[in-house]
């Protein structure tokens, strides 16, 4: 474990502006900045096709009005050119914004995925923290979400503010003053008093808005949690299908996976309820925009200060700078997907690097090379993670090209032990020193199988290139000669072969990667003594210079070692 880095401690959590910046901060900004210029000159061209859209409509209308059917045609093929360029300009901005979201999600999710995989946190987080959820849907799912609504919203409130700009000054001029007489105080004049209807009644919609809809954020961040974790529930099920069915017990699962999706259920319908109580004031809100601006330019009609042209102008402008207002009534749904899902990635990010400073950066227990040719661990003392010791003080050392045997009662921490030695284990205290240039490898009781081809399998985690011939020898030397046909079909051997096929696997793996040190634990668990036999002779046949220790219950395993180390609860330094 390397030792922690003061800064880390003293960096600030990953906020909102924080997690928006990150893309723009870097190697693909220039790329990025290039995209989003883009999508502004788009934006500012499609406002200004609508301005010129509302101007034709009080053209087209004035011509309807004074029956000029030859105007009429030729304003309906302005509209089918104006038309046209909106087509073309709209679909090539949807285009761009598509693939700058798609380069914008590449870029992060690499980036998260680097944070959640730096200094092991995403083994802590899943091993020893009890309050992250579901860390595979806020990388597949949240990253997503957040990069296309933070586009979509953004792009829609340059969008609202630019039509905003350009439709008001349109309206305040159309409009005129209204002059509402006051009797023996005389009148009042109100100039633009149509941008003065459209600013309350917006703002007043916004307000009643936000009042009914802010309970969806804490909604929104509840379902998206419940929908995980009844994707996991599933997969967990798929995972141990075959525990599942030996034991019998789908009927319990079922149980389980249901109440799970109850709950999915249950938040959904708090969701959709609150949904329908903001849609039936959006929607209402909407439909009486329409008749707000027809009702106020009446009187202006009916003094013959406009012509029906020029209602519809000023209906289609009112519209918009009540739409350009009203942006956040509109968006208020999406804003609150947003925000629930800034707070999940948030959360997660600072999770991992709280795991980081708890754990992967402890200063309690160090892992260093030295430039003796021994793996040694000296005074190590190595707790549960509930605090309780397993032993203290341990003095160790392990020679090169010697073979050593690990045992000790169950429960002593002989499996911890090796992880402690990896470097995973973060309750240790003590010193580990490791022999400079040599590999050391660490082998589970049952090992990792990842999906793919059986030769991708074997030569986990290796990528180096290995003949078939030489694949198929290895298969034979260790008894699994019937899988030599099957090297490059993609199946799921972790449920195909038995768990003492898995094990014979991992010893063929650990021949490929011709380790100078290399750590079993329980390795042979699952074998008979014949084959126990076989892979230990093959080992120290393949692998002459390789020390090994293993850990092991089997009196037998020690036979093929040099030495036999017994620990003891509380042991005394060896």
């Amino acid at each position: 474990m390397k030792e922690q880095d003061p800064k880390s401690e003293l960096s600030p959590p990953m906020t909102t502006w924080h997690l928006v910046k990150l893309y723009w901060q870097s190697e693909q900004k220039k790329t990025a900045y290039f995209y989003l210029v883009t999508l502004l000159i788009l934006t500012l061209f499609l406002v200004a096709m609508n301005v010129a859209v509302t101007y034709w409509y009080k053209y087209f209308w004035n011509a309807i009005q004074e029956y000029n059917k030859e105007r009429v045609f030729q304003l309906v093929f302005v509209f089918i050119a104006l038309a046209a360029v909106f087509v073309v300009t709209a679909v090539y901005k949807f285009y761009v914004q598509a693939r700058f979201s798609i380069r914008w999600r590449a870029w992060l999710t690499e980036h998260v995925i680097d944070t959640w995989l730096n200094n092991k946190a995403y083994y802590y987080i899943e091993n020893f923290d009890a309050y992250t959820d579901n860390p595979d849907q806020r990388i597949q799912e949240d990253v997503n979400l957040f990069v296309s609504l933070t586009t979509s919203l953004f792009l829609g409130v340059v969008d609202a503010v630019v039509t905003l700009c350009s439709f008001m000054t349109l309206l305040w001029i159309l409009s005129g003053p209204l002059a509402i007489p006051l009797g023996s105080l005389g009148t009042l004049h109100i100039s633009g008093y149509l941008v003065w209807i459209a600013l309350i009644y917006s703002v007043v919609g916004t307000y009643i808005t936000h009042k009914m809809g802010k309970k969806l954020i804490p909604l929104n961040f509840e379902q998206q949690k419940r929908e995980a974790d009844f994707r996991f529930n599933a997969v967990r099920i798929r995972a141990n299908a075959e525990n599942i069915a030996l034991y019998q017990s789908q009927d319990k699962e079922k149980r389980g996976i249901v109440s799970v999706f109850h709950q999915v259920i249950d938040v959904t319908l708090r969701v959709i309820n609150r949904e329908k109580m903001l849609l039936y004031f959006t929607a209402g809100f909407n439909q009486i925009s329409i008749i707000i601006p027809l009702l106020a330019a009446l009187p202006m009609y009916f003094s013959k200060a406009i012509e029906i042209g020029g209602i519809q102008q000023i209906s289609n402008a009112f519209a918009q700078v009540q739409s350009s207002l009203s942006f956040f009534v509109n968006a208020y749904t999406d804003l609150a997907q947003w925000r629930s899902v800034v707070m999940r990635l948030t959360t997660f990010m600072n999770k991992v690097r709280e795991v980081e400073n708890t754990y992967a950066n402890s200063t309690e227990f160090k892992r260093k090379i030295h430039t003796n040719t021994s793996l040694v661990a000296k005074n190590l003392t190595l707790q549960t993670q509930t605090g309780h010791t397993l032993f203290s003080g341990l003095n160790m050392t392990f020679d090169a090209n010697k073979k050593y045997v690990i045992k000790g009662p169950s429960g002593v921490g002989k499996s911890t032990f090796i992880k402690a030695l990896a470097g995973i284990w973060p309750f240790a205290t003590g010193t580990v020193s490791l022999p400079k240039n040599k590999t050391v490898m660490y082998l589970p009781q049952r090992s990792y199988f990842p999906q793919g081809t059986l030769r991708e399998v074997l030569m986990y985690p290796d990528e180096k290139a290995v003949s078939d011939a030489h694949l198929c020898a290895l298969l034979d030397d260790v008894g699994l000669p019937r899988l030599k046909r099957e090297l490059n079909i993609m199946k799921n051997w972790s449920e195909i072969l038995s768990l003492g096929e898995q094990q014979k696997v991992a010893f063929i793996r650990v021949i490929l990667s011709q380790p100078d040190w290399v750590f079993l634990d329980e390795s042979t668990s699952s074998l008979d003594k014949d084959n126990e036999r076989r892979l230990y002779q093959l080992l120290q046949m393949r692998l002459p210079n390789c020390a090994i220790v293993s850990v092991a219950h089997r009196e037998s395993v020690a036979d093929y070692h040099d030495e036999v180390v017994c620990i003891q609860p509380e042991d005394i330094p060896i």
